[in-house]
Parts: structure tokens; sequence; C-alpha cells
């Protein structure tokens, strides 16, 4: 048994329409698209192929693999002709220049890759606007104060980088595609070396493949490492001096120290996806769980986790940060909980998991095929408040007919000692008919958390974007809950006046100002329909900009 659950094919959803409130439109600029994600059910709907994702998944596969022979090594083989064809064009080109200057009469324009309208209805009920291919993450450099180097990972496009990301016209945002050249073009997370102040000498770590339970999340080949803004790059393929492949495994989260003097460690989570198991990437030597570079993604081991009851069984490890406040990283691991470590080796579960005795050890034993994998944390996604002490948490289960239960969010103060409750109320009562809460929480979940003077500003993406105001008087969320910044499956003009891309997979935020509080902050995140970017202008609303 694998630590998966299968996926089933993308539908469009018909638009429900309610009342909402008018909170402003959010910026789309080109990178967007919709993966074969898993929907959860709202009734009993007749659908023959509904048992069936295994079967699908192999006739999609059929005619791409060779019996007995790796999907990645007949990848590889593929590029490497790809690669050769190119530098004899090239070179043809050279001898033919001559000839091509004297005989072309007229000039060329370039027809792709371009965004697409995406009101597939055509009656405005899904109208997006112009989207592209699916982003899956998105990193701000902060070597350039003004918040305009920013990188942006596809599930199936590479990495993109832009240099003018906070220019006032979205319009006007332009993109460079960094990875055309690599073996594999799937991207599952990124994140850059803190203490640099030269853009040009910025290392990035990408970690390829995309674990987001998708039909179309395809497996990596490895993490790779640029040591120059994303000129040029370096793949790491394996762990442990290369006894651990990193092929048929996505990266889900990668995290620096950002202390000084500790900003050479990293730590990757990694997972797999469905096409990984299916396509025989996943073998004997593929390790699941969290690994450790100690010299900034050069090298990389992997680090087995330890639970009061012994070592644990390794799975898919869905999310990793740095808390500096604490000094320590903090993971999601599935199957298991959540974990911490001061040096990014040696691993412990938290001895008071978010959620009580739902995570309990009884609950979640090192073993997890000991309760066949009962233990209710199935992916969790955390956020640290910058020079805080300040963590969330969110987490989401799935019983044994593919059902996605909120595990809900939680707050610690004091490095996950203790877990304060944070009501998600507004996100499952979104004032929508369809899309609120978690019931894609296995394909799409996602936390930000901001600084907002002495309050905090949390972020949270599932379908929707929401947003909810943590201060004194709203502490936990209850007396003023998140608010649906989104609504993309039911509000009134059609498909909300933001025309936000459901199903949120990663946020980004920065002032370029102050960097303290997020008034006046630009945001981006990346969902199934690209990259968008908005402008957080108080600390309730989101001001309109121009697309």
């Amino acid at each position: 048994m694998t630590d998966l659950i299968p996926s089933r094919p993308t539908f469009f959803r018909p638009l429900q329409v309610t009342a909402c409130l008018l909170i402003g439109s959010f910026l789309i600029p080109a990178v967007h698209a919709q993966g074969a994600r898993l929907p959860i059910p709202d009734g009993k709907v007749s659908d023959r192929d509904a048992d069936h994702p295994k079967e699908r998944s192999e006739w999609f596969s059929r005619g791409r693999v060779v019996p007995g022979q790796a999907s990645a090594a007949l990848r590889h083989r593929a590029y490497q002709a790809k690669m050769r064809a190119r530098s004899l064009r090239a070179s043809r080109v050279v001898e033919n220049a001559i000839s091509l200057i004297t005989t072309t009469t007229g000039s060329w324009s370039p027809l792709g890759p371009a965004p697409l309208s995406s009101d597939a209805t055509g009656n405005g009920t899904q109208d997006y606007h112009e989207v592209t291919g699916r982003a899956t993450a998105v990193a701000i450099d902060p070597a350039d104060p003004t918040g305009n180097t920013l990188y942006i990972g596809g599930a199936q496009s590479g990495v993109w980088k832009s240099t003018n990301a906070a220019t006032n016209a979205a319009s006007g945002v332009t993109w460079t595609a960094l990875t055309d050249s690599q073996p594999t073009l799937s991207i599952g997370a990124l994140a850059i070396q803190p203490g640099n102040s030269d853009p040009a000498k910025t290392v990035i770590l990408a970690a390829t493949g995309e674990a987001n339970n998708s039909g179309d999340s395809y497996f990596g080949l490895g993490i790779l490492r640029s040591t120059d803004g994303g000129n040029t790059w370096t793949l790491i393929p394996s762990a442990n001096g290369g006894a651990l492949s990193f092929s048929g495994l996505g990266g889900t989260r990668i995290a620096f120290n950002s202390n000084s003097g500790q900003k050479n460690v990293a730590i990757a989570a990694m997972a797999t996806s469905s096409e990984g198991l299916i396509d025989g990437a996943v073998t004997a030597n593929t390790t699941r769980g969290l690994y450790t570079s100690l010299d900034a993604g050069q090298t990389w081991s992997y680090s087995p986790l330890v639970d009061p009851g012994g070592a644990t069984d390794a799975t898919s490890a869905t999310s990793v940060v740095y808390n500096a406040g604490a000094s320590k990283f903090f993971a999601a691991v599935r199957y298991h909980g959540f974990y911490s470590s001061s040096d990014g080796v040696n691993w412990t579960r938290l001895a008071v998991q978010p959620g009580g005795t739902a995570l309990s050890t009884a609950a979640c034993p090192p073993q997890s095929t000991s309760n066949r994998y009962g233990c209710p944390i199935y992916r969790g996604e955390i956020a640290v408040v910058p020079g805080r002490n300040e963590m969330y948490v969110w987490y989401v289960s799935v019983d044994s007919n593919g059902g996605v239960s909120d595990g809900y969010i939680w707050q610690s103060l004091n490095g996950g000692a203790s877990w304060n409750k944070i009501s998600d109320d507004g996100i499952t009562n979104c004032g929508d008919l369809d899309g609120c809460g978690v019931e894609q929480g296995t394909y799409d979940l996602e936390l930000l958390a901001v600084p907002n003077g002495a309050d905090t500003a949390l972020f949270a993406g599932s379908i929707n974007l929401y947003k909810c105001d943590i201060n004194s008087q709203n502490a936990s969320c209850s007396n003023s809950s998140f608010l649906n910044l989104t609504h993309v499956y039911g509000c009134n003009p059609i498909a909300a006046p933001a025309h936000v891309h459901p199903d949120q997979h990663a946020l980004a935020l920065i002032n370029p100002s102050s960097g303290t509080d997020s008034g006046n902050a630009l945001m981006y995140f990346a969902n199934d329909g690209g990259s968008a970017r908005a402008q957080i202008c108080s600390t309730t609303s989101i001001k309109t900009w121009d697309r």
C-alpha cells in the first residue's frame, strides 16, 4: 500500500450564484492552468469511471512506456536526443545563414506560448480571464528590496523569472523561461538562500516533480540548483552519495535556515505522485520524506524520523519551514504528524501535536502500516510569521472512501510547545454554494502568515483564497472569521469580481517600503490558472489594480 490516494479527472463546475462581499480585483499576469485533481463529490453522482483511477492512469501512460525500461531513463534519452538535434539544427542555421537572409521576404512574429481565454463555457460563468499553465511555487528574491525579482515554478513548465514583477501595470510584467534545457519541466517547490545582497548571485533550489496528486502531477528527477539567479543550473539526481534516487519523487516545500552562520542548511520535503508509482519511477531505492543539505543544496542526505516508540517508516513529507524565533525547522509528515529539528539532521515528533489527541501516539504509531495508515494527517501546511516565534499549521485527513476532513488551523506562540485552535468557519461557510472548506485539501492547501504591525494577517488558500486578521480583539478569528477574497464558484457578478482562478498552491508577500507589515504590500500567488498578483492596501481589503 502506498501513501497515496487516487486522482480523478477534472471537470468544470456549474456556477452557483449567491451573495458575496465585493473586495476588489486581483491581477493575473501571464502563467496559468487546470489539473486533473481529486474532487470530492457533493452527493451520489453516477460515474462509471469513478472506481477505476488506476486503469485510467495506465491508459494515459500506454504508449509512453517501454516494458522493462525505466520511464526516467527513457525521458533522459529523449532529452539527449533533443539536444543533439538542437545542436545539428543550429549548425545548419549557420551554414544556411546567407541563403536565409537573401530568400526571406517577410518578418516573423511569435505565436506562443501565450495566455489563453479561460471561459470554456462561452457564457462567462467561469471567466477567469487569460490563463496559461498551473503554477505550483512562487519565491521572491530577498536580494532585490523592490520586490521586482520573482521566480515562479510550473507544474509542467519549468522555472520562470521576472525582474519587473512589481511594476504598476500587471500587463507590463515580463517573464523569462529559465529551465527549458533541463531534463524535466515539472516543478514542485522553490527556495532562495537568504543572506545574499546581489540578485546576480542568488542561489535557487528548485525541487522537480509535483506531488499534488492530480492526474497530470508528474514525478521529478532531482533538485535543480543555480548560483547565478537562474542563468545556469545543475541537477542533483540523488542523495546519500547516490544510494537514494530522487527519481519518482516530487518536491512539496524547501526551507533554508535563516540564522547567521547556518544559512547553508536546507531541508527538502519530498513526496510521491501517482504517475511516479504507475510509471515505475518509484523503486526500492526511492525514499519519501525529509532530506537535508548542509552545503546550500550541493549534496543531500535522507533524515530519518524518531518517535517515542522508535524509528518511523518513510512516508511523504508535505511541508517544511524554518522558525527563526524558535531556532528550529518544523515539518509535516503524512500519517505521522508534526516534527521539529534544531539542526536539520535530527528530527523528533512534537510532544504536543496540533489537534491534541487527534494526532496522539496511539493514533499515529511509528510504523504507520500497523494501524493501516489510520493517522489522520494526509497533508499539512505550515506558516511562520517573520521575526516572531509565531506559527500556524493547517492539515487534512482522508477516509477509506477518499473523503477529505478538516484537521483545522492551529497557532503556536512558543515553538510548538502548545497550540490554540483558529476558527476557520469562514472557510467552511465561505458564502458560496460550492468550493468552500477543504474538499480538495489533498490537492490545494496553503498558508501564509505576515506581520501587520503587532497583528498578523493570515492567508489560507484552498479552492478560494481567504484572509483573517489576528489581533487582541480577534485572537482566534472567532469574532471576525476568514474573509473569502475570491468567490471563484459562486458570486454575483459572474465568476466573482476578482476573476481569480480556483485552486491555490503557493503564496508569497513582500512590502517594498518596510517589510514589517502587510499594508500596501504586494502578494503573489500560484494557482491552477497560473500566477496572480494583488496589492493589500489595508488589513481588510484588496486594492483594485488594472490588468
